[in-house]
């Protein structure tokens, strides 16, 4: 005898999700073992039900018998088939508005194409197919969770402390704020930053002539000595007469 179960968390009330499991004539949009499903037999709490399918790869007919105990079970047994025996049932607990949904199955199959580790891995998949599929159809109606971008970033802005810039208080004297160049007595904007020598020049503006070097104190004599010379003529003869037999 193979035992399959699994579980899962669906976020619908327990009426709906129970109205999803006692569709038995809706079990082929939901599983994945059969294709087809045909009402036989329909009472108040209980309902016959000729399924159709393959159980890996070969060809299956299941009589199967349910029992509906809303809202909390709905179990269902063959009665006769191409399964040596199968049997299961859906368990349903509310939590908290949610709804836990539990699948058993036990089964034999007694085909001998068909080993056990195959005939196990079949009915896994189809516990797990009809759980998701049945969690898909619960919740699809739902409105999904949309995370607002825009106000998240106003919220984390808000959060964030801000200092404002107030008046600046005069440091101590002589202090030097950090970046400043350095101060010259008697100079207006001592303090200031100095200029940048790598700085371009906006463009547009023309480039600033080269400086030239102003002359030595030496040069101004030099220039005085030689007018006196022509002005006076040779040298030794300021203020003196002109020489006897110059010319008058």
């Amino acid at each position: 005898m193979i035992k399959v179960e699994d579980t899962r968390i669906i976020r619908a009330p327990i009426q709906k999700v129970f109205q999803l499991v006692s569709r038995l004539e809706a079990q082929p949009h939901v599983t994945g073992l059969w294709f087809s499903a045909d009402l036989i037999d329909r009472r108040q709490n209980t309902a016959t039900v000729l399924y159709k399918g393959y159980f890996g790869g070969i060809p299956l007919e299941s009589v199967q018998r349910a029992t509906l105990h809303p809202p909390q079970r709905v179990e269902f047994k063959q009665s006769r088939g191409g399964l040596k025996a199968f049997a299961g049932r859906y368990s349903l607990k509310p939590i908290d508005g949610e709804t836990e949904l539990s699948m058993q199955i036990e089964a034999e199959v007694g085909i001998a194409l068909i080993t056990e580790a195959s005939a196990k891995r079949v009915l896994h998949s189809y516990v797990e197919r009809s759980l998701q599929k049945i969690k898909f159809l619960a919740e699809r109606d739902l409105p999904r969770p949309v995370r607002r971008v825009v106000e998240d970033a106003a919220q984390a802005a808000s959060a964030t402390p801000t200092t404002a810039a107030g008046p600046s208080e005069p440091g101590p004297q002589g202090a030097v704020r950090p970046g400043a160049g350095p101060l010259v007595a008697g100079l207006p904007g001592a303090g200031l930053p100095a200029p940048d020598p790598s700085a371009t020049v906006p463009s547009g503006l023309p480039p600033s002539a080269p400086q030239t070097t102003s002359p030595g104190p030496g040069s101004g004599r030099r220039r005085r000595r030689r007018r006196r010379r022509r002005r006076g003529g040779q040298p030794g003869t300021r203020g003196q007469g002109p020489t006897p037999g110059s010319q008058a």
